[in-house]
């Protein structure tokens, strides 16, 4: 990719973002906006990379210009900019409607994103509404793409960014758990983090196994694992995942419905 990437909102993902890019010697130029000047003083002092002196001038000099402030602002900071056709915005803030946004930014393109914070290591499943050439090979650099052909089913995959955040949580639980029961902190984090990659990576390796089989064949009567599948049936803790879910896709409907009005 060739094309000079602006970042409009320096914030804690888009610097994710940049150290995941950077680990490519085909890297785009990159160009970051003044706001969030702590993370793009550490970005340009590391990377070499020119930050801007306004928003304006940031879509200006870009080709492609990633759209990365909280939703509440991203409209307000997108709007009044000087685009221009053959330009790409691409929003990576959850919520915003891309009916919305297209109003912000015309006459330049539009797509939604959402990557997660391991695009810094190369493993972000990043959601794309609508299907884009340039955004597609922008986040394909970050991990893999899944484009979708309408907005609603998008809303309902991207939801998967509060899946890794979750598991951080769920993680911690788990590690805090088995140091406090005399295990050395930093091998309880390491073998339960470790752990999950294991699980996820038999999954991801066997697309065809039911879920019923891969839990039934370590969950037999009487093991370590029924006995702990157990527990945490009795006590809500596997119907708390969708439930917990369901909460925020709600919420993601909720921001994107106020963002139309």
């Amino acid at each position: 990719m060739n094309k000079r990437l602006g970042i409009i909102g320096v914030g804690h993902l888009a610097g994710y973002l940049v150290d995941g890019l950077m680990r490519h010697e085909s890297a785009p130029e990159m160009v970051l906006s003044p706001r969030g000047s702590d993370h793009a003083r550490r970005l340009s002092e590391k990377y070499g990379l020119r930050i801007a002196n306004s928003n304006e001038d940031v879509v200006k000099s870009s080709e492609i210009v990633l759209l990365a402030t909280r939703p509440p602002q991203l409209i307000a900071a997108a709007s009044g900019l000087p685009w221009r056709e053959g330009q790409t915005a691409i929003s990576i803030a959850a919520g915003i409607a891309l009916f919305a946004l297209a109003d912000a930014v015309s006459p330049a393109s539009v797509v939604r994103a959402l990557p997660i914070t391991a695009a810094k290591i190369g493993e972000s499943p990043t959601c794309l509404f609508p299907e884009n050439l340039e955004a597609r090979q922008l986040f394909e650099k970050l991990g893999t793409v899944h484009v979708f052909d309408d907005e609603e089913t998008y809303e309902l995959a991207s939801i998967q960014g509060v899946i890794f955040s979750a598991f951080h949580a769920g993680i911690r639980s788990l590690a805090n758990w088995l140091a406090a029961s005399g295990l050395e902190p930093g091998t309880a984090r390491e073998i339960t983090a470790r752990a999950l990659r294991a699980t996820c990576g038999m999954v991801l390796e066997h697309p065809n196994v039911d879920f019923d089989h891969m839990v039934d064949e370590y969950a037999i009567e009487g093991s370590l694992t029924r006995t702990a599948l157990q527990e945490l049936e009795k006590n809500g803790g596997l119907q708390a995942w969708p439930d917990a879910m369901e909460a925020a896709l709600i919420r993601c409907r909720k921001i994107n419905r106020e963002s139309q009005a």
